[in-house]
């Protein structure tokens, strides 16, 4: 069970300084330092249960090591729990309006912030023990995961509405993507694809029909020379995330943005999981991830990432 309340917190945001009560009702701070990781939990909901004792693992292979491990209480109970908290320390922000100014929009969230302050880690629900421990040691060792270059995908291309739509906002972005095409919208949209080209968008393909059993790629090579005078070097079949004719790929950045889960939860996979040299996989035709793009450039811009098309 999870509860939503607020905006997202995502990598790269500044945490704000916390003035909060310990459960005997001390004044505690926190302040950029030292890496940290936070857990908000709601108490009256048991999924503390099952998440304290990973926090407390995590604590135990960390142990010598400059982390500190704070649960938060967003709600009024802690007397009652606090001794079943695992040694960990546990602060109280009843009526979760700290939690609500940093960002955490659910419940159970994970933070990890690093020694300047940053998010770096960000995970809702009951975090894998491994994933904690894996973002905890990259802020000890400083890593970043901002900057170098990533790449914009889209499948799915031209959509059945919608493509003129993803166009302008790639054109305002200033971003060169790469549309992987189906094969049998090629003759209906040569005026859309021409515009992709023109403005600098690399066009591939990606089957026929969205059939991957039966790709139909000479059919496609085809069709890409009579319409757009040009044939496609890369493919990627319906459902992967393999692209064929790349030497080395890239890693995989899939949100599933075609799930629709949200302009809020798309930015928060997106700018959760991506590195440099990351390939984020989009899809064609989702209002969505149109309106989220502006957002989520900019943020990767801030972390210093550039765009290329592959």
């Amino acid at each position: 069970m999870s509860v939503a309340f607020g905006q997202s917190v995502q990598s790269g945001d500044r945490w704000q300084a916390a003035k909060l009560l310990d459960q005997a009702g001390k004044a505690v701070e926190w302040r950029a330092g030292r890496v940290t990781v936070f857990s908000f939990c709601a108490y009256w909901c048991d999924t503390w249960k099952a998440q304290v004792p990973k926090l407390v693992e995590v604590k135990g292979a960390l142990r010598g090591l400059p982390v500190d491990i704070r649960t938060v209480s967003i709600d009024g109970r802690w007397a009652e729990v606090a001794r079943n908290n695992g040694g960990l320390p546990l602060w109280r922000d009843a009526g979760a309006a700290w939690s609500r100014h940093v960002g955490v929009d659910r419940v159970p969230t994970t933070v990890v912030v690093d020694r300047t302050g940053r998010v770096s880690f960000s995970s809702s629900g009951i975090v894998r023990r491994d994933d904690l421990l894996a973002a905890v040691r990259s802020a000890l060792r400083g890593d970043e995961a901002s900057g170098g270059t990533v790449y914009l995908t889209f499948d799915d291309f031209p959509p059945a509405n919608g493509g003129e739509e993803l166009l302008d906002a790639l054109r305002a972005t200033g971003v060169k993507a790469t549309l992987f095409c189906l094969g049998s919208r090629i003759e209906a949209n040569v005026k859309l694809l021409r515009r992709a080209l023109r403005e600098g968008h690399s066009v591939q393909c990606h089957s026929w029909s969205h059939d991957a059993s039966s790709p139909q790629l000479d059919r496609c090579h085809e069709a890409f020379r009579r319409a757009l005078g040009r044939d496609f070097r890369l493919y990627r079949a319906p459902g992967s995330e393999q692209i064929m004719g790349l030497g080395q790929p890239p890693p995989v950045v899939d949100p599933y943005d075609y799930t629709r889960p949200g302009t809020s939860e798309l930015l928060r996979r997106v700018l959760s999981a991506v590195r440099a040299g990351s390939e984020i996989q989009l899809h064609a035709g989702v209002r969505e991830t149109v309106e989220a793009l502006p957002t989520l450039v900019q943020r990767l811009r801030d972390r210093g990432f550039q765009f290329s098309s592959l």
